[in-house]
Protein backbone atom coordinates (compact mmCIF):
# COMPACT_ATOMS: atom_id res chain seq x y z
CA UNK A 1 0.00 0.00 0.00
CA UNK A 2 2.93 2.60 0.50
CA UNK A 3 4.27 1.98 -2.65
CA UNK A 4 1.15 2.68 -4.08
CA UNK A 5 0.91 5.85 -2.89
CA UNK A 6 4.29 6.69 -3.49
CA UNK A 7 4.20 6.15 -6.98
CA UNK A 8 0.43 8.09 -7.23
CA UNK A 9 2.41 11.01 -5.51
CA UNK A 10 5.38 11.01 -7.74
CA UNK A 11 2.81 11.05 -11.31
CA UNK A 12 0.76 13.59 -9.93
CA UNK A 13 3.45 15.86 -8.95
CA UNK A 14 5.35 14.90 -12.28
CA UNK A 15 1.63 15.87 -14.46
CA UNK A 16 1.61 19.32 -12.42
CA UNK A 17 5.11 20.53 -13.45
CA UNK A 18 5.02 19.38 -17.01
CA UNK A 19 1.40 21.17 -16.62
CA UNK A 20 2.69 24.26 -15.79
CA UNK A 21 6.04 23.86 -17.75
CA UNK A 22 3.77 23.30 -20.79
CA UNK A 23 2.21 26.71 -20.09
CA UNK A 24 4.91 28.56 -19.78
CA UNK A 25 6.31 27.66 -22.67
CA UNK A 26 2.87 28.47 -24.74
CA UNK A 27 2.77 31.94 -23.06
CA UNK A 28 6.70 32.60 -24.19
CA UNK A 29 6.18 31.47 -27.86
CA UNK A 30 3.02 33.98 -27.80
CA UNK A 31 5.19 36.68 -26.43
CA UNK A 32 7.88 36.28 -28.97
CA UNK A 33 5.56 35.62 -31.87
CA UNK A 34 3.90 39.07 -31.16
CA UNK A 35 7.25 40.54 -30.86
CA UNK A 36 8.72 39.20 -33.93
CA UNK A 37 5.19 40.43 -35.74
CA UNK A 38 5.56 43.41 -34.42
CA UNK A 39 9.13 44.24 -35.04
CA UNK A 40 8.19 46.70 -38.13
CA UNK A 41 6.01 48.90 -35.71
CA UNK A 42 8.91 48.57 -33.16
CA UNK A 43 12.03 49.21 -35.60
CA UNK A 44 9.80 52.27 -37.62
CA UNK A 45 10.73 53.48 -41.14
CA UNK A 46 13.61 52.79 -43.41
CA UNK A 47 15.17 54.36 -46.32
CA UNK A 48 17.55 52.13 -48.40
CA UNK A 49 19.07 54.28 -51.30
CA UNK A 50 20.89 52.20 -54.14
CA UNK A 51 21.96 54.91 -56.46
CA UNK A 52 23.08 57.67 -56.34
CA UNK A 53 26.03 56.92 -54.02
CA UNK A 54 26.52 60.09 -51.20
CA UNK A 55 28.30 62.72 -52.09
CA UNK A 56 28.66 62.31 -55.91
CA UNK A 57 30.20 64.47 -58.52
CA UNK A 58 28.62 64.22 -62.33
CA UNK A 59 28.82 66.27 -65.06
CA UNK A 60 24.68 65.20 -65.82
CA UNK A 61 21.94 67.51 -65.19
CA UNK A 62 18.91 64.96 -64.79
CA UNK A 63 19.16 62.54 -61.74
CA UNK A 64 17.43 59.58 -60.94
CA UNK A 65 17.49 57.91 -57.43
CA UNK A 66 16.15 54.89 -56.68
CA UNK A 67 16.00 53.14 -53.37
CA UNK A 68 13.60 51.01 -50.93
CA UNK A 69 11.41 52.16 -48.24
CA UNK A 70 10.14 49.89 -45.43
CA UNK A 71 7.13 50.87 -42.96
CA UNK A 72 6.44 53.92 -44.46
CA UNK A 73 2.80 55.98 -44.48
CA UNK A 74 4.36 58.85 -46.56
CA UNK A 75 7.64 59.36 -48.63
CA UNK A 76 8.85 62.92 -49.81
CA UNK A 77 12.04 63.81 -51.80
CA UNK A 78 12.75 67.54 -51.25
CA UNK A 79 9.25 68.20 -49.33
CA UNK A 80 7.67 66.55 -52.51
CA UNK A 81 5.94 63.57 -52.02
CA UNK A 82 6.29 60.50 -54.20
CA UNK A 83 4.86 57.17 -54.63
CA UNK A 84 6.29 53.63 -54.04
CA UNK A 85 5.14 50.69 -55.02
CA UNK A 86 3.96 47.38 -52.94
CA UNK A 87 7.33 46.12 -52.05
CA UNK A 88 8.69 49.64 -51.08
CA UNK A 89 10.66 50.62 -54.02
CA UNK A 90 10.93 54.15 -55.81
CA UNK A 91 12.40 56.16 -58.60
CA UNK A 92 12.43 59.64 -59.32
CA UNK A 93 14.41 62.08 -61.44
CA UNK A 94 15.29 64.79 -60.47
CA UNK A 95 16.75 68.21 -62.31
CA UNK A 96 19.78 69.47 -60.93
CA UNK A 97 21.14 72.67 -60.43
CA UNK A 98 25.40 73.91 -60.69
CA UNK A 99 27.19 73.62 -57.94
CA UNK A 100 26.39 71.81 -54.82
CA UNK A 101 22.65 70.04 -54.24
CA UNK A 102 21.43 68.37 -50.78
CA UNK A 103 18.59 66.05 -51.63
CA UNK A 104 16.74 65.47 -48.40
CA UNK A 105 14.62 62.28 -48.47
CA UNK A 106 12.13 61.82 -45.70
CA UNK A 107 9.69 59.03 -44.72
CA UNK A 108 7.05 58.95 -42.02
CA UNK A 109 4.55 55.85 -40.75
CA UNK A 110 1.99 56.05 -39.34
CA UNK A 111 2.76 56.47 -35.63
CA UNK A 112 4.58 59.75 -36.64
CA UNK A 113 8.46 58.52 -36.43
CA UNK A 114 9.79 60.04 -39.26
CA UNK A 115 13.74 59.04 -40.76
CA UNK A 116 15.74 61.72 -43.09
CA UNK A 117 18.29 61.04 -45.62
CA UNK A 118 20.25 63.24 -46.94
CA UNK A 119 22.43 63.09 -50.37
CA UNK A 120 24.68 65.67 -51.39
CA UNK A 121 25.59 65.75 -55.44
CA UNK A 122 27.54 68.16 -57.19
CA UNK A 123 26.89 68.82 -60.69
CA UNK A 124 29.71 70.48 -62.81
CA UNK A 125 28.66 71.47 -66.38
CA UNK A 126 30.78 69.60 -68.90
CA UNK A 127 33.58 71.85 -70.69
CA UNK A 128 33.57 69.47 -73.47
CA UNK A 129 31.57 71.36 -76.96
CA UNK A 130 30.61 69.26 -79.45
CA UNK A 131 32.07 69.65 -82.45
CA UNK A 132 29.91 70.86 -85.79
Amino acid sequence: MNIYKFERGLSAQSGFNIRLFVVIVSVLLLVSYGIFNARNLIIGPTIEIFSPVRDMETEENILTIKGVAKNVAFISIGGRPIFIDKEGSFEEKLLLSLGSNIIEIRARDRFKKEILKTIKIYYKQSTTTPNN
